[in-house]
């Protein structure tokens, strides 16, 4: 704190489930944190909804981190509903899915060695093929908009149920100057439904 020039945290996150500490150790600890002035709010990351709800029990969390993205929606089965229903804010990080999303990945490229993303299944050729041929389906959309895929993604990734941040990683300066600027631009109602129709049709082979 001392470092960072101030003397307290807005938001004190727990980054993963620890299947060493109980939950209630972890979130009594951080309560005290918060009684001593040293953190305003607590949050979690990669919890699901009955370790949110455990959590809960102990100190009011404020916010879940966890990986969504359009071809990573597992948490709007229990996460989501959790969130909305105790009204809590979802920071969702990858939501470009590792650059999956941005367009720029064609079938066969070559990873460098030591990237992970070669042994996910996300990056196998059929699936690289098939998400691109979803993305030129919805590009006449940012194409309209004068705007990148990636940051169309980002903007159909804020306008869904509990989504308060996306959190996109970047490259460079320019991605994340380019990542930040999508929110310079919206989509409809109906921009968002013609994407998500789009989207369900998608079925990536693992």
């Amino acid at each position: 704190m001392k470092r960072l020039g101030t003397d307290y945290i807005d938001l004190y996150q727990i980054h993963w489930p620890d299947v060493t500490t109980p939950i209630p150790e972890t979130m009594e600890a951080v309560a005290q944190l918060i009684k001593d002035g040293k953190v305003r709010y607590a949050g979690v990351c990669n919890y699901d909804a009955a370790q949110m709800q455990e959590a809960d029990k102990h100190v009011m969390i404020a916010s879940n981190q966890v990986p969504y993205s359009m071809v990573k929606r597992d948490i709007e089965k229990d996460v989501v509903p959790y969130c909305l229903e105790h009204q809590k804010g979802i920071l969702a990080y990858s939501p470009l899915e590792r650059g999956l999303l941005t367009g720029k990945l064609k079938p066969g490229h070559q990873f460098a060695e030591g990237d992970h993303r070669a042994g996910l299944y996300f990056f196998k050729n059929e699936n690289i093929e098939r998400t691109n041929n979803f993305l030129n389906e919805i590009k006449p959309i940012a194409d309209a908009k004068g705007i990148s895929l990636g940051q169309l993604v980002l903007l159909w990734t804020l306008e869904q149920p509990g989504i308060t941040i996306a959190l996109a990683g970047a490259r460079n300066v320019q991605q994340a100057t380019q990542n930040a600027r999508a929110v310079d631009a919206s989509v409809s109602n109906e921009e968002v439904q013609t994407i998500t129709n789009a989207l369900n049709k998608l079925q990536l082979v693992k």
